[in-house]
């Protein structure tokens, strides 16, 4: 399926190149979901998240001569995504909490009572165990997680060696497991 969509992103951006705004409109429907959850999670801020995802396309439009056609539209438009949310954070000077709103996206919905409730305390657990994550080590975590961007690319956006981001990772992943079993919950891998 990833091949599928490379495919049709690559037929939506030679019509974008060509002028033809269905393309970039397309790429837009495609991915507009999946960018305003990372900023979700990044800013924990509904109408902010939907301004910097507003901005981050716009942003595209603007700087479609920067894109590198060997990279996929994905990983670039989470790069901009990125750096617009790192850019207001900067520009406000807010240590914020970004947390993971996992609960939204765990699936269909059970008809157990019980699994509902397992379900909802699990979320708030890894919502506050990744709320407690250095900042740079959710940043990856949220890049990986959420985006599916490859540490490489990861590594670019954060302007750190690959070595580094993956570093950041592997903590991240230690410190939420070492947070959910702190709270009695164990098996996490």
């Amino acid at each position: 399926m990833t091949n599928y969509i490379v495919e049709d992103d690559t037929k939506f951006l030679d019509q974008w190149f060509k002028g033809d705004a269905a393309g970039f409109s397309l790429l837009y429907e495609r991915y507009k979901d999946r960018v305003f959850g990372f900023l979700l999670r990044m800013t924990s801020d509904r109408q902010l998240a939907e301004d910097i995802m507003q901005d981050t396309f716009v942003a595209a439009l603007r700087n479609r001569a920067q894109f590198d056609r060997k990279r996929n539209f994905l990983s670039w438009i989470f790069g901009i995504a990125h750096k617009r949310a790192i850019d207001y954070f900067r520009h406000v000077k807010v240590e914020s909490d970004h947390v993971d709103d996992t609960g939204k996206s765990i699936g269909s919905a059970e008809t157990l009572p019980d699994d509902v409730l397992a379900k909802t305390r699990l979320s708030q657990a890894v919502q506050s165990a990744v709320a407690k994550l250095d900042p740079l080590q959710r940043e990856v975590f949220l890049l990986r997680e959420l985006g599916d961007v490859p540490f490489k690319e990861i590594a670019e956006l954060m302007a750190c060696p690959i070595n580094t981001a993956l570093g950041r990772m592997r903590l991240a992943l230690k410190n939420i497991r070492k947070e959910l079993e702190g709270q009695g919950i164990y098996g996490m891998h």
